[in-house]
């Protein structure tokens, strides 16, 4: 893309705060997955996620997020969803139940769920962690393999993202 997309300015702030709104409003704390210099940047002292292991994309960070050890679950959303709403994070809270590794909505356009706005129990993380030990990087695919619990999205467009430069999209 060219710049970095944390800082793409929607709903009047960078899309970084924006999500860490979203996650606040549904009683989750935020971490970033980041490099050093956002970290340093937005003042994010132990918030901040820096990849373990580089260059996996999203998988790096995921990585190191599940990496800390944490015995709680990790309501995971992308800073690049616009059209992503407070309700559309607490539906994937709300619909936790036990034998449930993780809730992710599914893309009925392209059929494939979306690890990126999905919510990873502690069993979800170990299977990642393993699956990235054993040299696999797709956060999909990965999610796949868990006992997994699947969402319709509000609508098509919460699941859009922005992974190209093009003007900025009008929110409703």
């Amino acid at each position: 893309m060219g710049r970095d997309k944390a800082s793409i300015v929607y709903h009047g702030a960078p899309q970084w705060q924006a999500a860490a709104a979203l996650l606040r409003a549904c009683g989750a704390e935020p971490f970033w997955s980041c490099s050093a210099v956002q970290a340093d940047e937005w003042k994010l002292g132990d918030r901040a996620v820096l990849d373990l292991i580089p260059g996996h994309g999203p998988a790096s960070g995921l990585h190191a997020a599940f990496s800390r050890g944490d015995a709680a679950a990790w309501l995971v959303i992308g800073c690049d969803y616009p059209w992503l709403q407070e309700e559309d994070l607490r539906r994937l809270v709300h619909a936790r139940s036990a034998g449930v590794d993780a809730v992710a909505y599914l893309n009925h356009e392209t059929n494939e769920i979306d690890p990126m706005i999905a919510l990873w129990e502690p069993a979800a993380q170990r299977q990642f962690l393993r699956s990235f030990a054993n040299g696999e990087y797709s956060a999909r695919r990965i999610l796949r393999t868990c006992a997994l619990g699947v969402l319709s999205p509000r609508t098509p467009q919460m699941l859009v993202n922005r992974n190209d430069a093009s003007p900025a999209p009008e929110l409703t």
